[in-house]
């Protein structure tokens, strides 16, 4: 009888043991599965409060046109332009950098020639469809522009400042890939001694390609949650 009571302790003893060990094994669990939680929330929550952060994309246009004048023996200049396009990808707006020329020949001498021109817009951009492939544009802005003094001074430039108006579209092909063209107004006069030596007032078109930068982004707020 004696043996029989020991060796239900021993069993009960035993059993005892391994719940115990059931017990500390859910309870290291359920404390690495917390700990494993509490860091997918944190890192969610910084990537969600990243994701809520500005961001910029640049677009850089290279277009080619021109414009109708008199004053030029074929009746006409060709030019060209190459911009870059700052937006906030949560604003409507874009600050616009554009750097244009506008001759009949690579070494102008003329002064209804354009050899260059550097200007500042602003632009107002909103999508044309559902689809979000098309863009519009408008707006405006200001610079300056370089002209020859003359053909008796053909190394000589006269600067002068000059006001763009201007609207166009965007269309996005492939990727990063668009097509873009632009109606606009180009407005510069100066004198010198009661001579005009800068003298536009133009209508200009230009048609070219476009790349948006939408991979490399860049961050405005970099502190983390």
């Amino acid at each position: 009888m004696a043996n029989k009571i020991r060796f239900v302790l021993i069993i009960l003893g035993s059993i005892s043991i391994s719940s115990a060990s059931i017990i500390n094994v859910s309870a290291d669990s359920a404390t690495i599965q917390a700990a494993h939680d509490g860091a997918v929330g944190t890192l969610t929550g910084r990537e969600d409060s990243a994701a809520k952060e500005k961001k910029i994309h640049f677009t850089l246009r290279l277009g080619q046109g021109g414009f109708s004048d008199d004053r030029s023996p074929i009746g006409k200049l060709g030019g060209g332009q190459l911009t870059l396009d700052i937006k906030p990808i949560n604003y409507p707006i874009a600050i616009s950098i554009t750097n244009e020329y506008y001759t009949n020949c690579p070494d102008p001498t003329h002064s209804y020639e354009i050899s260059s021109l550097v200007a500042i817009n602003l632009l107002y951009i909103t999508k044309l469809f559902k689809s979000g492939k098309t863009d519009i544009f408008l707006g405006g802005g200001i610079g300056q522009l370089e002209v020859p003094k003359g053909e008796n001074e053909p190394d000589a430039m006269v600067n002068g400042i000059v006001y763009n108006f201007e609207g166009g579209f965007n269309i996005k092909l492939i990727g990063p890939i668009g097509f873009y063209g632009i109606g606009k107004y180009l407005y510069a006069q100066k004198k010198a001694d009661s001579i005009k030596v800068i003298d536009f007032s133009e209508r200009i078109v230009l048609l070219g390609g476009d790349v948006l930068d939408n991979g490399s982004a860049i961050v405005l707020a970099t502190k983390p949650a």
